[in-house]
């Protein structure tokens, strides 16, 4: 199997700290396999450490540590987001934060049922029947994969909720300054037994003096649901990044004219949502 490069940038940072970003690159000559979880085993469980060669089959990875009845239609198993804060006092790399899919699928409830109407519920669990080769029913859990992930931050980074002047500088990010780097990727993605959309995506871009971080899981069945989780550094603030998490919801029939008109596009319709939830959080580097 091909591996894929890493493409690393590097934001200019204090004296203090200096943000390295991973991420996978999508080559266009990239076999399929290496960018789409598996529908069969590879071989190599996670419990027995792998194949001769150490390689653990994702797809036993993801339905056994999971203990999901059902994946998403597409799991990008590879595709990943990883942050690294290097302190120049000590020379010290450590993991600031990692999207994955992995662990935004952690997130789905796996015992109840979605809040949905019957007729796309009943749909769904018919057609997953007929599909389905490896379970011999199908179990109550949130079969529209809503997941509320923030991120995976890292064991020694401190988390502490954010001031009330503590805010993401948007007025700044509507600045024209020239984009350094900048990347889109699919963590997951379902059409719901074509009752719908469940996506969940990551992007980033990164300014000679910002980074700007974007998670979101946009949901669209009898309702419509984005959650996003929003991460923003800044060179001249050289103590923490700021994270801030928010969910947005309305039903069809609350939808406005000019909502409606934008429904499938995630980008546009969340600013046409009332927002239900926010919060608010620094993650410190030292």
């Amino acid at each position: 199997m091909i591996r894929r490069p890493l493409s690393v940038i590097k934001l200019k940072q204090t004296d203090i700290e200096q943000i390295s970003i991973t991420i996978p690159s999508e080559g266009n000559q990239q076999p399929a396999d290496d960018r789409i979880l598996e529908s069969a085993c590879g071989g190599g469980h996670a419990e027995d450490g792998g194949t001769a060669r150490g390689d653990v089959c994702q797809l036993c990875r993801f339905e056994r540590q999971l203990g999901l009845p059902h994946l998403p239609e597409m799991v990008f198993p590879h595709n990943s987001l990883l942050i690294v804060a290097k302190r120049k006092l000590d020379d010290e790399c450590r993991t600031l934060i990692e999207f994955n899919a992995f662990d935004a699928l952690k997130c789905v409830d796996k015992e109840h049922l979605p809040d949905v109407k019957v007729g796309p519920s009943e749909v769904w669990q018919s057609a997953r029947r007929d599909l389905s080769l490896r379970h011999d029913s199908v179990h109550a859990f949130d079969w529209t994969f809503t997941s509320d992930y923030q991120g995976t931050v890292g064991i020694d980074i401190k988390v502490e909720k954010a001031g009330e002047n503590e805010r993401i500088d948007y007025e700044r990010l509507k600045r024209r300054d020239p984009i350094e780097f900048y990347e889109q990727i699919t963590l997951y993605e379902d059409e719901l037994a074509d009752n719908g959309c469940a996506q969940m995506t990551v992007r980033i871009r990164v300014m000679h003096d910002t980074f700007f971080v974007l998670c979101r899981f946009y949901l669209r069945i009898d309702n419509v649901m984005v959650c996003d989780t929003r991460l923003y550094g800044t060179a001249e603030n050289k103590a923490f990044a700021l994270r801030e998490s928010t969910r947005r919801e309305a039903n069809y029939a609350d939808l406005s004219k000019e909502a409606v008109a934008v429904l499938l596009d995630p980008n546009q319709i969340s600013s046409h949502l009332p927002l239900e939830h926010v919060k608010r959080t620094k993650l410190l580097y030292n």
